[in-house]
């Protein structure tokens, strides 16, 4: 089926309270063999290291001419790996391992070796949209805000052990608690600029993102954009509420989450004065606004079931044609709407 075939496995994935996958590395590593074999696939089998989480093997595996690169780990794994195959002929296949999966979860990639396997064997494979934050790649969000400075509690509670989970915990709460809104300028698609007091932007390429929650379920992953969530008015109980209806599939607080779907995005605040503030990829802090946002649209090779490839979250050949259609006839509306914007009023609390 694949001429070669690479299985870079992260062999300390899933060392959390929260993680999916109970095996241990060598079980796991001897039930993926077992699965992929069923296919006849017979994989290298590469391991991830503190100095190379992923990314330095997968641009090896490019040089190599390395068919398929199968990512076995969290979603940490998967964002390096991917970063060394970008815009190459090479393809991604994922077996998620780690605590969230929620690139493999806005897939619809099974959590299970056998039908994660199924999938590589069985699948489709179609190319994704990327995001880049300042020069920084990310899969599946970037983020300033509140957002970001939650994401290090949210990193202690995946670690393994009761006590850290409990100590993120308390620590996230701290952090929500003494979080004040800001102000910002956002610029969109480098045309419409506009200013909100925020307390969280959010820039999407997936679904789902964070604990597992499904945070911008419009969000397309090839569709050669990105949705934008803007938390406008969001009282701190609120943004605890909010969080908690879209765990349990509820309704959130839409009217006071602002979404856009954007090419491209700019982002400062209007505070010179204030304390600088982080911004982050995938949960990695990348340094403080101003913050530059653009979309790689088609950047990435991946293998996703068959029904993904015919859409909700992967768009068919017949609906991008629909979309780029749809595109086109609404820009003479969008401009009209721009001009009456700029006889608006420019502040949107």
């Amino acid at each position: 089926m694949f001429l070669r075939t690479v299985l870079i496995l992260n062999p300390t994935s899933g060392a959390s309270l929260l993680a999916t996958s109970s095996g241990g590395p060598e079980d796991n590593e001897a039930a993926i063999v077992a699965a992929l074999r069923q296919y006849n696939i017979e994989p290298e089998i590469w391991y991830t290291t503190p100095e190379d989480a992923g990314s330095g093997l997968a641009r090896q595996a490019v040089e190599e001419k390395v068919d398929i690169v199968i990512a076995a780990g969290g979603d940490g794994t998967l964002h390096a790996v991917a970063s060394g195959l970008l815009e190459t002929e090479c393809t991604l296949a994922i077996i998620p391992l780690g605590t969230m999966n929620n690139i493999a979860r806005s897939l619809e990639i099974p959590e299970t070796i056998e039908e994660a396997c199924a999938i590589i064997a069985q699948g489709e494979t179609r190319q994704i949209d990327v995001g880049m934050m300042n020069g920084q790649v990310f899969l599946e969000v970037a983020g300033v805000g509140l957002e970001a400075a939650l994401f290090p509690a949210a990193e202690e509670i995946k670690r393994y052990g009761l006590w850290s989970t409990l100590h993120g915990i308390v620590e996230g709460l701290r952090t929500l608690f003494a979080f004040q809104p800001l102000r910002f300028k956002i610029v969109f698609d480098g045309r419409r600029t506009r200013l909100y007091r925020a307390i969280q932007i959010s820039v999407c390429n997936t679904p789902y993102y964070g604990a597992r929650l499904r945070f911008a379920p419009r969000a397309v992953m090839d569709d050669g954009l990105l949705d934008v969530l803007i938390y406008t008015n969001f009282s701190k109980l609120e943004y605890i509420q909010h969080a908690i209806s879209i765990s349990q599939g509820q309704r959130p607080l839409e009217p006071k989450v602002v979404r856009r779907k954007i090419y491209s995005i700019y982002i400062d605040v209007v505070n010179r004065e204030a304390e600088p503030v982080v911004v982050h990829a995938d949960g990695e802090p990348i340094g403080y606004t101003p913050a530059s946002v653009v979309v790689l649209p088609g950047a990435l090779r991946v293998r996703v079931p068959k029904k993904v490839a015919q859409g909700p979250n992967l768009l068919d050949k017949r609906a991008k044609k629909r979309e780029l259609y749809q595109k086109v006839s609404n820009q003479k509306e969008r401009k009209s709407n721009e001009q009456r914007e700029e006889n608006g009023p420019l502040y949107v609390k």
